[in-house]
């Protein structure tokens, strides 16, 4: 798998700090962000320092299913990976944002993360060929 600039983006301190070590020991480089405003700043710097975003859709000052557009509309290279609780579809998204958009139903295994990651992503894809 190829070294990828990461977001986390979930108001579980505990979980964002387990899941960046995971992260970063597997080789990534790997931002947090606890509320949905400061994740849409990080990821409106032109370039958009992320290739991935992990979203969480429970944020304590704006809905993930709200942020979630936002982010894609600020860097068109952008992948999105819902991490939560809460069942999500992206068929539920315009078309254009499918491809773009993958889910991962908490509670999971830390390589069940990285596997989402591979899938959705298709340079990490092809390097893991």
């Amino acid at each position: 798998m190829l070294n990828l600039s990461l977001l986390l983006v979930d108001d579980e301190r505990p979980l964002l700090m387990l899941l960046r070590k995971y992260l970063e020991r597997a080789g990534h480089s790997v931002d947090v962000s606890e509320t949905a405003q400061d994740a849409l700043m990080k990821c409106r710097q032109a370039p958009c320092p992320f290739q991935l975003v992990v979203l969480d859709l429970k944020l304590p000052d704006m809905t993930g299913d709200r942020l979630l557009p936002l982010l894609l509309e600020a860097s068109p290279d952008l992948r999105v990976l819902i991490s939560s609780g809460t069942p999500f579809s992206p068929e539920s998204l315009p078309e254009n944002y499918r491809h773009r958009v993958g889910s991962l139903l908490k509670p999971f295994m830390p390589k069940e993360l990285l596997d989402a990651i591979t899938a959705l992503l298709p340079a990490a894809r092809q390097a893991s060929v």
